[in-house]
């Protein structure tokens, strides 16, 4: 994948320019970024280092995105710039203007881990909402991660969540908190009462 030098250029001048919603759209396709994207997280790892903390957020989730869909040969042979941009990321989460972005933060330091589930999935929690499927019965479920009669039982279930929810209680997102022990919670099914780790099926599901 290939951009201009003037597209590069103003995207590197100033981290709102309308640039940036090019080089995201040409990038990603139907939420997968273009394996051919990896090319640009060395010129991301210099431009995100060149912006101020405030004004990164943004940059740096895109490169996470970028980062977890990279091929094997790119990640090896940018793994300094990888972890140039997971640092920045880091840096930037105390900062987090709103939990939206402080979310996307965490993500994007799990993409530049090279985890293909959580490099994608901790926004669930801004939406509210999660779909998986019953590993029993294989019923399909859309689950409300806050709402009082969940069939949810709030837990922490992984070293993972641990670590998240903490940094969220850390940065005092309070909600943001409560919300991920949803997420990496235990389910009793409605349909055949089987009790699953929820995490275990995040993103397993396709639906027709």
């Amino acid at each position: 994948m290939i951009f201009s030098s003037e597209v590069l250029d103003s995207a590197a001048a100033d981290p709102a320019s309308p640039a940036w919603s090019l080089i995201w759209d040409e990038s990603c396709h139907q939420g997968t970024f273009d394996p051919a994207s990896g090319a640009l997280l060395p010129w991301l790892a210099r431009t995100c280092a060149s912006f101020a903390p405030e004004r990164r957020d943004g940059v740096v989730a895109l490169a996470g995105f970028i980062a977890v869909d990279a091929t094997d040969a790119d990640r090896v042979a940018y793994s300094q710039e990888i972890a140039t941009l997971r640092r920045l990321a880091v840096e930037c989460l105390p900062g987090a203007s709103t939990d939206r972005d402080f979310v996307l933060l965490q993500q994007a330091v799990l993409g530049f881990d090279g985890d293909e589930i959580w490099g994608k999935e901790p926004d669930l929690v801004i939406d509210g909402e999660v779909d998986v499927q019953c590993p029993e019965c294989e019923d399909e479920l859309c689950l409300d991660l806050m709402a009082e009669d969940s069939p949810i039982e709030p837990w922490l279930t992984s070293h993972l969540a641990v670590r998240i929810h903490a940094e969220a209680v850390e940065a005092g997102r309070n909600s943001l908190a409560t919300a991920f022990t949803y997420l990496f919670g235990r389910v009793h099914c409605p349909n055949c009462g089987t009790r699953f780790d929820l995490a275990d099926q995040v993103g397993r599901v396709s639906w027709g």
